[in-house]
């Protein structure tokens, strides 16, 4: 038996498909952790407005500032391979590449209903 066993915390491991699905991630690990939208944007380096604007899944936001704000927090991010794309998949990643390469927006999911913000 390890000697620190009861110093292990059960890691939880999230498949994150969207922005939203980020954002919501990093308001539970924060709620989580007790801390408040001020608090964590004080650990990460950013404001508390561009902060409410991850946790909502805003789809413009510098990646550097959403890794900062995951290591606040003691989250990684793994990508993980998980096979070849179906025909479908491919198609509609082809399409939203093909409209951003032309300056379009992506699609927005209809898959996810927005939530209210946490203070």
């Amino acid at each position: 038996m390890w000697p620190y066993d009861h110093m292990k915390e059960v890691r939880q491991v999230m498949e994150l498909h969207t922005v939203r699905d980020v954002g919501a991630a990093v308001r539970d690990a924060r709620i989580h952790r007790r801390l408040t939208q001020a608090e964590l944007a004080r650990l990460a380096g950013v404001s508390r407005e561009w902060l409410v604007r991850l946790e909502q899944g805003h789809p413009r936001l510098e990646i550097q500032l959403v890794l900062d704000t995951l290591a606040a927090l003691s989250l990684t991010l793994t990508a993980v391979d998980s096979g070849p794309l179906d025909t479908a998949q491919e198609a509609l990643w082809n399409d939203v590449l093909t409209g951003l390469a032309e300056g379009k927006p992506a699609p927005r999911s209809s898959t996810h209903e927005s939530s209210g913000e946490d203070g």
